[in-house]
């Protein structure tokens, strides 16, 4: 069996995937809200939901509540012509009033 790293995120954290090509994102806890660059949908995970990117697209993941998701990633075919950047954790901060 294959194992996948499984992230776990504070209440109102950000998370980012650079480029989300193959990327499959299972929630395994908590709620998530998930958008991809330049794509109109908006997607929320609940615990037992999943989402797959075929796009080479940014992710960003938001955690509504503490939550927790598997990543499961392709290897990279050919790193020359692929970038690559780990993945992001932001904290988010309230709005300036």
């Amino acid at each position: 069996m294959e194992e996948h790293p499984t992230i776990t995120l504070p209440a109102r954290q950000l998370f980012e995937i650079a480029d989300a090509a193959g990327v499959r994102i299972l929630c395994t806890a908590g709620s998530l809200w998930l958008t991809l660059d330049h794509d109109p949908r908006d997607v929320i995970l609940q615990a037992g939901d999943a989402f797959e990117s075929e796009a080479p697209r940014r992710l960003l993941l938001y955690a509504f509540e503490r939550s927790s998701f598997a990543l499961h990633a392709p290897a990279p075919r050919d790193r020359r012509h692929r970038a690559t950047r780990a993945p992001t954790l932001w904290a988010a901060r309230p709005a300036a009033g």
